[in-house]
């Protein structure tokens, strides 16, 4: 059984501790975004959980800078270089993403103050199945960002992949179920819709992109 704990260097643990950290905020943000889903397009408190969302994609970033520093500061082996820049900054990105999300329920909200009719009862179980997938992606992730057993990162990799997929299942059902009540809706909830449901794979599709990047920096460091 290979073990990559001991064949890393000081400056590549401090640099996994970092990329472990993105993640963590990512996991935030993604209870925060999960809550906002339950607000009913209540404007007051969908800007507060904005906020939220704001200052841990400002950590996000932050954490992002540092890491990269780190990484081009001569800490890592060159030969793992540009995969731990990616993951740093694919990590941060997701973070990113929770805020464009948390901004599109914002600028509907105000629709709906307005007086737009929203379905948004309707969607409750689509979004809260993908932001489930993307919580068990992030943890897997930073379990995996914390394993020192080879085969259990792969593994992982693996799960988060699946849990990709089945994410990408449960978005085509949602665009199966938008085109079908499509006449029901007026435009702007149909861009609406679409768009969250995009974003929701964007933050899948960067965990499962982080998890390769994860599998390349390891056996790499390995050879």
């Amino acid at each position: 059984m290979k073990r990559i704990e001991a064949s890393l260097v000081v400056g590549e643990k401090k640099v996994f501790s970092g990329l472990s950290q993105i993640v963590e905020i990512a996991l935030e943000a993604n209870a925060v975004l999960t809550k906002m889903f339950t607000m009913g397009y209540n404007e007051s408190q969908l800007t507060e959980s904005l906020h939220s969302i704001q200052d841990l994609q400002k950590r996000a970033f932050d954490t992002d800078f540092a890491c990269s520093e780190d990484i081009t500061g001569g800490a890592v082996s060159p030969n793992v270089i540009d995969s731990l820049l990616r993951f740093s900054r694919s990590a941060a990105e997701m973070v990113h993403t929770y805020l464009h999300i948390g901004r599109e329920l914002g600028r509907m909200a105000k629709a709906y103050s307005a007086g737009l009719q929203i379905h948004h009862a309707d969607w409750d179980s689509v979004f809260e199945d993908m932001l489930g997938s993307v919580e068990e992606s992030l943890l897997k992730l930073k379990q995996a960002l914390s394993s020192s057993d080879v085969s259990e990162i792969m593994q992982l990799r693996k799960e988060i992949q699946a849990l990709e997929e089945q994410g990408d299942d449960v978005k085509d059902q949602g665009f199966d179920r938008l085109y079908g009540i499509a006449p029901e809706l007026n435009y702007l909830e149909f861009y609406h819709y679409q768009r969250i449901l995009h974003f929701c794979e964007d933050i899948l599709n960067g965990c499962d992109d982080c998890a390769s990047l994860l599998v390349s920096v390891v056996t790499s460091i390995l050879k």
